[in-house]
């Protein structure tokens, strides 16, 4: 929501007054699959008196400062925490307590950071009271089951934490394992419909480099489904829509680099705009046509672009380079 930020400024959306009231139906949500920076000064005005009066709660502080050092370099234009003069008088949680000027709600742009990761990690931590994000709630007082959100803030632009107002709740410093958490890489588990995560995306990518249509969102959706039914039948593979062994063997074939040529090995030396060479096709190939035009073996604007997307994803520093870091990333060697 654009009407709570890191300091009061104008806005108009409500984005969770009253959020249980704007509960729908249920949702078919697959989370599992089988499977905070320095307080910023408030701003120059401050019409209610709330200077120094009110604060982030203490866990949220914890949340944002994991999110800031797993994804440095995220968006953060749909961040906020304290809400403007729009939400004075309204049931929300971007309002200060009365009675200790607990701020007990967060925004986290949803751009440059893995928002189902953190949805993840946030409904499997104490002091979470529920997550807003992209038109679905999940809420303590439901045992976290994914519902549809049908407030007027469809949260697609960044998805919004409440925490408990419980004293010891809203002050605990426990790890929302953000920072940390590993993420399941393709072969790490059989996908279906219904799967969601990194995997997922990286299922989507290949199926760019073979021509697939799809939208790489991490949600192996419908089309997702459609997509691998076909490839699987034009493989003469099993055909149930299942991505597992003899599925993925398939694919990475079916994705298999060309051989390098002689002095461009991938892994053998850092590449970036303006590199060519066979190391430079390989990372277009990989990253995926879609992202990174045809494989030219040319490093150009819209391949850095590509780069610094797979490294987005994959939750190392985006720099649009090809460096040991990245190469590793990629199941590559580095030899250099």
């Amino acid at each position: 929501m654009e009407s709570a930020r890191h300091e009061p400024v104008a806005g108009t959306l409500l984005e969770d007054e009253d959020p249980e009231s704007h509960v729908g139906e249920a949702v078919d949500f697959d989370l599992f699959d089988h499977e905070d920076h320095a307080e910023p000064e408030p701003a120059a005005e401050d019409p209610a008196g709330l200077r120094a009066a009110y604060h982030l709660a203490p866990t949220l502080k914890v949340l944002r400062d994991e999110v800031d050092r797993r994804w440095p370099k995220r968006d953060r234009t749909s961040d906020g925490w304290i809400g403007d003069a729009a939400h004075q008088g309204t049931r929300s949680d971007h309002n200060p307590d009365a009675d200790n000027g607990s701020v007990n709600a967060l925004d986290i742009d949803r751009d440059g950071i893995d928002p189902m990761l953190v949805v993840r990690r946030c409904i499997v931590h104490p002091s979470t009271q529920y997550v807003i994000f992209d038109r679905t709630i999940w809420s303590r007082t439901r045992n976290f089951a994914a519902a549809r959100y049908t407030g007027s803030n469809p949260h697609d632009r960044h998805l919004h934490v409440s925490v408990s107002h419980d004293r010891a709740l809203e002050a605990s410093t426990r790890s929302w394992g953000i920072a940390d958490a590993v993420v399941p890489k393709l072969g790490d588990r059989v996908l279906r419909r219904g799967s969601t995560g990194s995997d997922v995306r990286e299922l989507q990518t290949l199926a760019g480099r073979l021509g697939g249509d799809l939208v790489v969102d991490g949600d192996f959706g419908p089309r997702t489904e459609t997509w691998v039914r076909d490839f699987q039948k034009a493989q003469r593979l099993t055909v149930d829509g299942v991505v597992g062994a003899q599925t993925l063997a398939a694919l990475r074939a079916a994705t298999a680099p060309a051989p390098p040529s002689a002095g461009r090995q991938p892994g053998s030396r850092t590449v970036r705009r303006g590199s060519t060479g066979e190391d430079v096709a390989f990372v277009q190939r990989f990253v995926g046509e879609r992202r990174c035009g045809p494989a030219t073996g040319s490093f150009d604007a819209k391949t850095e672009s590509g780069v610094r997307w797979y490294q987005g994803m994959r939750g190392i520093t985006v720099d649009g380079v090809v460096g040991p870091v990245t190469w590793r990333q990629m199941g590559v060697r580095v030899t250099y």
